[in-house]
């Protein structure tokens, strides 16, 4: 198994969260091909439309679907449930529609939405109070987020407090660390989660204000990946857990200042090794030396 091996390795989370300054996370039941949206119920000629409108944009789609059993017998999706979230920082917002056409979603306004303008984005969602927990179940991809994330998914959606904050979603990528799961609006990735720290990520994000738990941060998805590892890194040495308690700049490829409250400025220097040990990328791959983010406070 991929996450066995990535854990064998001592491979660490942070800076491995997808690059993503929005979210599109459009319900879908049924079960994913291992191309969700084009393998899917989802009509394919709109998933073909969706992708290309999307392209160069930083906006990351995901099928999503209510946490249970995905029998191949959802031929039509009749009634929808859309969300649109801005994962930039300072910016973040998250808002829903739900729709009868797929079609509807052509009427999105892309730019608008990776720039953080969710009003301008799409008039007709409302805003959504409450964070969501997308739990990768993504089998077709890899089947360590099927062993793992089904099972924590369906444990954390018994559970009262999360109705109908926890889904089940497609590939976020990094399934070496499952089971991984998305916090939205803020775009924290997190990944070999259990029942408990899954609920302390969604419970830091119902407070206010909003904490994240780092011990199973993959990294914030607005930032690249050298730049989440800078900001978890000043987090780990200052014990910041607030969402806003970090804004990190990048002053060159392999240097970042992160601001922290009261305005303390660190200064980071990040470069990329190689992992000690040979771990799986996916299941159905072969042992590799992965290369991982160092990260040394100046």
């Amino acid at each position: 198994m991929c996450s066995a091996t990535s854990r064998l390795a001592a491979e660490p989370l942070p800076g491995t969260a997808p690059l993503a300054r929005a979210w599109l996370a459009i319900e879908q039941h049924g079960p994913f091909g291992h191309d969700a949206l084009r393998q899917s119920h989802f009509p394919r000629e709109i998933a073909d439309q969706l992708l290309a409108a999307i392209a160069d944009t930083a906006i990351r789609p995901a099928l999503i679907r209510p946490v249970g059993r995905h029998a191949d017998r959802h031929r039509h999706t009749t009634r929808r449930q859309v969300f649109l979230a801005s994962s930039i920082p300072g910016r973040e917002g998250l808002v829903s529609a739900a729709i009868e056409d797929a079609r509807e979603l052509l009427t999105i306004d892309f730019v608008a939405l990776s720039r953080g303008d969710l009003a301008t984005a799409w008039p007709r969602a409302v805003p959504h109070n409450r964070p969501l927990l997308l739990v990768c179940t993504h089998s077709k991809r890899d089947l360590c987020c099927a062993m793992y994330g089904r099972p924590l998914a369906a444990g954390l959606a018994s559970n009262p407090n999360y109705a109908q904050a926890v889904w089940e979603t497609s590939h976020l990528g990094g399934h070496r660390f499952a089971p991984t799961a998305v916090q939205l609006p803020h775009g924290w990735v997190h990944g070999r989660l259990d029942h408990s720290t899954a609920a302390a990520v969604l419970d830091g994000a119902m407070t206010s204000p909003e904490t994240v738990p780092i011990g199973t941060a993959r990294g914030r998805s607005a930032l690249t990946g050298p730049a989440q590892a800078a900001d978890l890194a000043v987090r780990g040495a200052l014990h910041l857990m607030g969402i806003a308690d970090t804004d990190v700049t990048e002053i060159d490829d392999q240097t970042f200042e992160v601001l922290t409250p009261g305005g303390r400025r660190t200064l980071v220097d990040v470069t990329s090794v190689d992992l000690d040990f040979p771990r799986l990328e996916s299941c159905g791959g072969t042992p590799k030396i992965g290369r991982v983010f160092k990260t040394t406070i100046l």
